[in-house]
């Protein structure tokens, strides 16, 4: 049972998602107060993840239609496959077969498609992980919806984020003009560089949506600041090495 239903409903004031989405810019603490005493608001999860896949869809189509950036995606993917023809790992043949689909049009396709199932699968995988973890850490009693609800308005910050990176990578014609470290080493970027990737981890929305996540989560656990904030960027920096070794690049 979720502990806000043991408030009465019906003396609870429950602000509109765009109140919501304000708040959790400039005031997350009062937006938290509230959240951890009102019924869940489907609107705080399903408007950002409709907003995102947007946001999805005009990044795959801004990359598409600008020259340098789509070039820059089609050499690092050519490059990808004559090494693995040169392992082994694929025949010159099948390469020349892929080499055929990358176009445009397919790559807006498949990109949009491709960026859609796992902007889902972040969607709705990681409030699961992050209840487990509060459940066991914070003692938190509540149920899964309030977690995605808390993860969902938090997104607000990553739409933010991906616009200022929309007009920055287009501004610079670089996928690496991010407001991130990458910014710094746009021109020299590596995709199986340790350290490289580990700096575009560093993006100051992410830091920012991270810190706002750890702070609602110690509000709906009955916590001090301190033991969300510390549970939220464990997590991150976990994920932060896991991704850099693996060379999964920007983010």
């Amino acid at each position: 049972m979720e502990p806000t239903e043991t408030v009465q409903q019906d003396t609870i004031e429950i602000s509109s998602f765009s109140t919501r989405a304000v708040n959790v810019l400039t005031s997350p603490g009062e937006l938290f107060g509230e959240m951890a005493v009102a019924p869940v608001q489907r609107t705080s999860w399903l408007i950002p993840y409709l907003l995102l896949v947007v946001m999805v869809g005009l990044m795959v189509y801004s990359i598409t239609n600008n020259p340098a950036l789509y070039d820059t995606i089609m050499r690092e993917q050519t490059a990808k496959m004559r090494a693995q023809v040169d392992a082994g790992e694929i025949t010159q043949a099948q390469a020349d077969a892929a080499a055929g689909f990358l176009n445009p049009t397919v790559f807006l396709a498949f990109g949009i498609l491709g960026g859609t199932l796992v902007l889902s699968a972040v969607m709705f995988l990681v409030p699961l992980i992050l209840m487990g973890l509060a459940k066991g850490f914070l003692n938190y009693a509540g149920g899964y919806r309030k977690i995605l609800e808390l993860y969902g308005i938090s997104n607000v910050i990553g739409i933010a984020g991906t616009l200022v990176s929309l007009i920055m990578i287009n501004m610079f014609n670089s996928l690496y003009a991010q407001p991130s470290g990458a910014f710094f080493i746009r021109d020299s970027y590596e995709k199986g560089n340790f350290v490289h990737n580990a700096l575009a981890s560093m993006n100051v929305f992410t830091i920012w949506q991270i810190a706002v996540v750890g702070l609602g989560l110690s509000v709906l656990s009955g916590k001090k600041a301190s033991a969300g904030l510390g549970l939220s960027f464990g997590v991150w920096l976990v994920w932060v090495v896991i991704a850099s070794f693996m060379g999964w690049g920007a983010r």
